[in-house]
């Protein structure tokens, strides 16, 4: 299966472009939140992610609100928001916990992954938007800056996707099994094989 995945578009025409590129050979697009600035044309943003045509998941970051992006997605069959909820696309689980992205912890989250774990598929995707605590993905002037519950929780996925952060768009690792990326707004594309 092809993914695409990417986060802080933050309107990007430029950013966008790409995207819709690479959507065409893809089967699904994961959104970890930022597509707008403070929500400014969140309604068109919104209908031109869904205009990619294809099956979308997507949270909300700290530029949006999630009652506002989840109405929004409502209006289109292809786009589902994810914000603490669990997904089965095609034997993958996807978990999204979205907004956020300034603190340490978060006992929401925890609260929330004690109930989505019970849910978990053979491979699990988290998507949110700001990074684990100790990765790649988090670090900024040589500290790290990222959620240490969204790290804690990392031994229950194969992939975690983030940004927030865009110093560190592009940036990967692995942390045990779990590939922990920024894919920037300009998307990365995974391939997930079937075991």
């Amino acid at each position: 299966m092809k993914i695409l995945v990417f986060v802080d578009l933050h309107e990007s025409k430029a950013s966008f472009a790409e995207l819709k590129k690479k959507a065409s050979s893809v089967d699904l697009i994961l959104c970890c939140g930022d597509m707008t600035i403070f929500e400014h044309d969140l309604h068109g943003m919104i209908k031109k992610i869904a205009s990619l045509k294809k099956p979308t998941f997507l949270i909300h970051g700290n530029h949006e609100e999630a009652p506002h992006v989840k109405a929004e997605c409502k209006q289109y069959e292809n786009l589902a928001f994810c914000h603490k909820r669990v997904y089965d696309f095609q034997g993958i689980g996807i978990i999204g916990y979205g907004g956020g992205g300034f603190s340490e912890e978060d006992a929401g989250f925890d609260k929330f992954m004690e109930k989505a774990k019970k849910h978990l598929r053979k491979k699990n995707i988290l998507l949110t938007h700001a990074p684990p605590y100790n990765t790649a993905a988090d670090l900024v002037w040589d500290e790290h800056v990222g959620n240490i519950s969204y790290r804690n929780a990392l031994r229950y996925f194969d992939y975690a996707f983030s940004g927030h952060i865009h110093e560190t768009a592009g940036k990967q690792e692995k942390v045990g099994k779990t590939l922990v990326m920024n894919p920037g707004p300009k998307g990365k594309i995974i391939i997930i094989k079937e075991n």
